[in-house]
């Protein structure tokens, strides 16, 4: 997991509470901005690796389950207040929703994440 910018404190233990102590089976990196997780991606696909960057948005182009999820992806969640910043939306390769009913037109950070990574997994053919 990597968290940028002004974001909440993944070792908060109201936030490993919520996590069920998942976060401590997880790395966890935090950077400063997007910027230099993007050069990260730019390293990678150089040395040859293929590595997909799909953001989430209420307004996406296409569905979270018709994104191919297989290879190697790095998926972006925005905050709850303003979605994905302009710099982080101009370094993803497509835009995902997470398609919602009724009058909600947004999931929660935590939400619109535990969607996104159900469908990875279930996408490669392994029981969430």
């Amino acid at each position: 997991m990597i968290v940028t910018g002004h974001a909440a404190d993944p070792y908060d233990p109201k936030a490993v509470r919520a996590s069920t102590g998942s976060l401590l089976a997880v790395p966890v990196v935090r950077v400063r901005s997007h910027r230099e997780v993007l050069e990260w991606v730019r390293a990678k696909r150089a040395s040859g690796r293929p590595l997909n960057v799909v953001g989430t948005d209420e307004q996406g182009a296409a569905d979270i389950a018709e994104v191919d999820l297989t290879g190697p992806t790095l998926l972006v969640i925005g905050n709850e207040t303003s979605g994905l910043s302009a710099g982080w939306r101009d370094g993803c390769d497509l835009m995902a929703r997470i398609p919602i009913g009724g009058a909600a037109s947004s999931l929660n950070a935590a939400s619109a994440a535990t969607v996104a990574l159900y469908e990875t997994v279930r996408q490669r053919g392994r029981r969430p």
